[in-house]
């Protein structure tokens, strides 16, 4: 992987954490109800705090078909994503931090969405409809052409990463890299 680094299509609209043209790169594929990924995403804030300035962060969708609330988890995040990208990552975090609320279902994506100030009436027009589908859909297709099941999945620069793992495992890749020349930081 190191010398075969996976390329994530990152879209020209895709939303960004962090520095865009950054040297590191991290994408996830992730699950808003998976319990995994909320660690995953203590794993990312920390990341983006130990690397800050030099670390971009990507969200993608992988939701899991045996997460009843998955699916409509990540319609809502791209619906408001379409409003707002501030929005819409404020969304993300809201959801990971408070992810055993999912159960309450649509009440408590409306109550997050009400939140972070979307609007409401725009994005349930936008919930279904082929823009947010459609990017969901691509995101889990990429997902699994690298062989991602499961979540959360990473690529950082590249390197496969599956599972949730401690922000340890990822510095060593970090330093790895830089090891290897593929990183200057």
């Amino acid at each position: 992987s190191f010398d075969k680094p996976l390329m994530a299509n990152i879209r020209s609209d895709e939303s960004i954490r962090g520095v865009k043209e950054a040297p590191i790169t991290l994408v996830e594929y992730s699950d808003f109800e998976c319990p995994f990924c909320s660690r995953g995403y203590e794993t990312v804030q920390a990341l983006m705090k130990k690397y800050e300035g030099k670390i971009r962060f990507v969200y993608k969708h992988l939701p899991l078909s045996f997460h009843d609330k998955a699916m409509i988890s990540a319609q809502y995040y791209e619906a408001i994503r379409l409003q707002d990208e501030k929005k819409a990552f404020a969304f993300h975090d809201e959801i990971f931090k408070n992810q055993k609320k999912l159960q309450n279902g649509v009440a408590f994506l409306d109550a997050t969405a009400k939140l972070v100030k979307a609007d409401l009436a725009k994005l349930k027009k936008d919930l279904n409809s082929e823009a947010v589908m459609k990017r969901i859909q691509e995101d889990m297709k990429e997902a699994e052409g690298f062989g991602m099941q499961g979540t959360p999945g990473f690529l950082l620069n590249g390197v496969p990463v599956r599972g949730a793992y401690p922000t340890d495992y990822f510095v060593n890749l970090v330093e790895e890299l830089q090891k290897r020349g593929k990183l200057k930081l």
